[in-house]
């Protein structure tokens, strides 16, 4: 399945995403990511947060924003992956989630446990 993008910014001084993907595991992951190009003699550095909803979950996932969007996740797509990323879609195109503190706290209000790492990459 491919990347959804709810944020992407190019900026002077860096690149920042918002994403939401699955991994390996076929855990839904949101991924905040930034990256700093080379400057001054600097190495360029990435900076990625990382929230992962755990594969039993994702389905919580889905029927809550179901019915955000009126119970259209029942409707769209035979397997249960293909419709969450149909909500996902739909919540990126609508405006919603622009931050990596909105999904957590969006995950948090409704008790899906997931998973928050940080990663950072320097390059010389």
């Amino acid at each position: 399945m491919k990347e959804i993008v709810f944020v992407e910014e190019k900026f002077s001084h860096k690149l920042h995403t918002l994403t939401a993907s699955l991994n390996m595991d076929l855990e839904l992951v949101f991924d905040d990511g930034e990256v700093y190009p080379a400057m001054d003699g600097d190495g360029g550095r990435e900076v990625n947060d990382r929230i992962r909803v755990r594969t039993g979950h994702k389905i919580r996932v889905l029927n809550l924003l179901g019915h955000a969007f009126y119970g259209i996740s029942t409707t769209c797509g035979e397997a249960a992956d293909v419709r969450l990323f149909y909500m996902l879609e739909r919540m990126a195109r609508s405006g919603h989630w622009k931050s990596m503190d909105e999904i957590e706290t969006w995950l948090m209000d409704r008790d899906i446990p997931f998973t928050k790492q940080r990663q950072v990459k320097i390059e010389k």
